[in-house]
């Protein structure tokens, strides 16, 4: 009997940046193990992986050519949303469970989680159609000698768009929501940056969350 698939989602409040949801490396890149069944999903499959070997290759360089190309790729990816890969896993899944600091009702984070959810949508929505507009540019932009990574960039941009926003979609209306708390995540001070970058430091220690930090200071500012 297959198991539900679900994936935990870490909320923190926070004045500066409003509200983050933090999901774990480790479960935005389980997949299901079933061979997939039909051509659409052996597609969608493959592209999946081959999205991940792609990343995999530039954020580990095995050579001096490609760390070059992380160089220019680090640039490129500081202008991106770090919920990105939570929203495309969500495709995958069959649940969604939210851990809050349980000062708020069930119903007011589960309120957050859908108006973040609409807000990604629309984002995304455009990110689709901006990038198919972008691909005749970039396709010239081929011709030029060496590796153009903005060829790469503008088709992984587009395939980030497309399941985000399918990810999203789901979320909103097909996908289980469960809301729990936990008073180990009671929100930042409202002070300045460094105190709430200082409990966010905490706040991964204590949950064992270490990339939490890094991915708290890419979150936008409120």
């Amino acid at each position: 009997m297959k198991h539900p698939r679900i994936i935990r989602v870490y909320v923190i409040r926070c004045r500066r940046r409003g509200w983050v949801f933090y999901a774990p490396p480790e479960m935005l890149t389980a997949y299901d193990d079933t061979p997939p069944r039909g051509f659409w999903n052996k597609v969608l499959h493959q592209a999946h992986r081959t999205h991940d070997a792609a990343l995999r290759l530039i954020h580990e360089p095995p050579n001096r050519f490609w760390r070059g190309v992380q160089h220019a790729w680090r640039w490129l990816e500081r202008w991106t949303h770090p919920g990105e890969s939570l929203l495309r896993v969500i495709g995958q899944v069959d649940a969604v469970e939210l851990i809050h600091d349980g000062e708020l009702s069930d119903a007011a984070v589960r309120s957050e989680w859908i108006k973040w959810l609409e807000t990604r949508l629309v984002s995304h929505e455009r990110g689709v159609w901006l990038n198919i507009a972008c691909l005749p540019v970039t396709l010239l932009m081929g011709l030029l000698p060496g590796p153009n990574v903005f060829i790469a960039w503008n088709a992984l941009r587009l395939y980030v768009h497309w399941f985000a926003r399918r990810g999203a979609q789901r979320a909103l209306v097909a996908l289980k929501t469960v809301v729990r708390g936990d008073a180990r995540l009671h929100p930042p001070p409202q002070g300045s940056g460094s105190d709430c970058q200082a409990r966010v430091l905490e706040l991964s220690h204590t949950l064992h969350l270490p990339e939490l930090p890094t991915f708290y200071q890419r979150w936008p500012v409120t």
